[in-house]
């Protein structure tokens, strides 16, 4: 009887501890999954952000360069005038944040705005082909940049 109240005591206390180890690990389970969790929606946030100032920016360029004067002095002056606009900011903020794909395709996006912009001050009229070319070309690369964006964030 002795013997058995004492391999009972034990047996408790073994159950005590083994319940607390158990504890602590789910309890560590749990909160690295909430860190991870948590982790992934700040990286998305951040990424969104990322992609959403650089559209903005891409597109008021864009806007604004679709009412731009001729003028044969400022063909190939496009880099400066994008640069006003923020485009390469927040291209470098993609740079950091994106993958090499989708940094490649806002690349494209932007080197077509740029011809679009040489295209309207070498004064060609919207109807013409050259403008309705290169305003096509830069709504697809854009487009085609949307399709990797949201790829991305389904991704994260």
């Amino acid at each position: 009887m002795r013997i058995f109240r004492g391999l009972m005591q034990w047996s408790t206390l073994l159950a005590t501890a083994v319940g607390t180890v158990l504890g602590v690990a789910a309890t560590l389970v749990a909160d690295h999954a909430r860190w991870r969790r948590e982790r992934s929606e700040r990286d998305r946030d951040a990424l969104r952000t990322a992609f959403t100032e650089y559209l903005a920016a891409l597109s008021a360029a864009r806007d604004a360069f679709s009412r731009a004067a001729p003028s044969s002095e400022h063909v190939g002056t496009g880099h400066v005038a994008i640069g006003e606009y923020g485009v390469y900011a927040a291209q470098q903020q993609l740079e950091l944040a994106a993958e090499r794909t989708l940094v490649d395709k806002a690349r494209r996006a932007t080197l077509s705005v740029l011809e679009f912009y040489d295209v309207v001050v070498a004064g060609y009229d919207s109807d013409s082909r050259e403008y309705v070319r290169a305003w096509r070309s830069a709504r697809q690369s854009r487009t085609a940049l949307i399709e990797e964006m949201r790829k991305a964030l389904q991704r994260t």
